[in-house]
């Protein structure tokens, strides 16, 4: 194999594929990238694939070939050497003895490879109809969800997001037993009549949200096992998680009949504070719901006391129920109306958060969006 690159396209491919190389593994191939120059219907391409066993990335990037094949090189070390290499272009070469001959400007290099038939194969989706979405738009739906799966390996069949796809409406639910968070989007993407629901690994989710960008489509391919991501230059593929997610149209409570309507930037800014005189062992504000004003209570033993008075619009009785400060903050950080319903029942059952919807000119219209759903379990009194 004989290439020639960019320094810039490179080292950007060259990161993309990194993220999910790790240091230690037991396969030490999975410490190196698999470089492959092939001609193709787009043109002269140099794609460079990363692999945890579970995860793909592949990046791919223009380039003018000398010698199609395939090597692979360490991680860590291409990346290192990108990183300081001047703006010039890039002929890499595989020579005798898997020995890859590196030239830029006037740096010579020379780094050892491994064997590309130990590099785990990829999968690949050919005829399979992709899921065409705004890049925006999934997105959106990933960052208002992805704060709540489980971090617990113990709980293997929460540590994703749920993905379900029916009745042209894509749904993300994550929940790690304390919290779940739900949204809820429109597409005309696909075919109406078809229902899957699959859980992708958290770890994806935040690959794929890293990678996605305010412009542009992104390509969702399913099957059975496993789910890409088609962004660009880069696909991320990935197996599923095995196991039932819960139903979690029964996480969601039914009969709650107290509605706090108050101002998002303001609420936000209050449970700030509050937070700031909790610690690890006390991490809990209380909310005292009465009239129409919110109190929040904090007392922490050895740091001290916090109260703040702030407007909301509420006319049912009076309430008092403590939260998870995080929580709320990780649910508000996720709204982008200016102001939100805070719905309960009482000081055990769970709270639910949902955005108080707007026309376009910001204006509230005075309904409640059921496409936006938060529900975080309360801290007993």
């Amino acid at each position: 194999m004989k290439v020639r690159v960019t320094r810039s396209e490179l080292f950007d491919a060259v990161n993309k594929a990194r993220t999910i190389v790790t240091k230690k593994t037991v396969l030490p191939i999975l410490s190196h990238f698999l470089l492959e120059a092939k001609q193709q219907d787009s043109g002269s391409l140099l794609k460079i694939t990363s692999s945890d066993l579970r995860v793909n990335i592949e990046c791919s990037l223009p380039c003018e070939i000398e010698e199609e094949g395939l090597i692979t090189l360490s991680a860590e070390r291409l990346s290192s050497v990108m990183a300081s290499f001047p703006e010039e272009e890039v002929v890499i070469s595989l020579g005798e003895n898997r020995v890859v001959d590196i030239r830029c400007a006037k740096i010579r290099m020379k780094l050892f490879s491994m064997s590309p038939d130990d590099f785990p194969p990829v999968r690949t989706f050919e005829g399979i109809e992709p899921i065409v979405l705004p890049q925006k738009d999934l997105r959106d739906l990933f960052i208002k969800t992805s704060f709540a799966i489980c971090t617990d390996q113990a709980r293997y069949n929460l540590t994703g997001l749920l993905f379900e796809l029916s009745d042209n409406k894509i749904t993300c639910v994550s929940t790690d037993g304390r919290r779940m968070s739900l949204c809820r989007y429109q597409s005309d993407s696909f075919d109406s009549r078809l229902r899957r629901k699959v859980t992708i690994p958290g770890k994806v989710i935040t690959e794929v949200e890293r990678l996605l960008q305010d412009e542009g489509n992104v390509e969702v391919f399913l099957d059975e096992n496993q789910v890409a991501f088609s962004i660009g230059p880069v696909t991320l593929t990935s197996a599923l998680i095995e196991g039932s997610f819960p139903n979690y149209e029964m996480v969601i409570p039914k009969k709650h009949d107290k509605e706090v309507i108050v101002d998002k930037a303001v609420f936000q800014e209050s449970v700030t504070r509050a937070k700031a005189m909790t610690n690890e062992k006390f991490n809990s504000v209380r909310l005292y719901i009465a009239g129409n004003q919110i109190v929040l209570r904090v007392s922490t033993p050895d740091v001290g006391e916090y109260e703040e008075e702030i407007p909301a619009e509420y006319e049912g009785e009076e309430i008092e129920i403590a939260f998870n400060p995080d929580f709320i903050l990780d649910v508000l950080r996720a709204l982008e109306t200016k102001e939100l319903a805070f719905i309960l029942k009482d000081a055990t059952s769970p709270g639910v958060i949902k955005p108080v919807l707007e026309d376009d000119a910001g204006n509230k219209v005075g309904r409640i969006s059921d496409d936006q759903i938060h529900v975080i379990m309360p801290i007993r009194i």
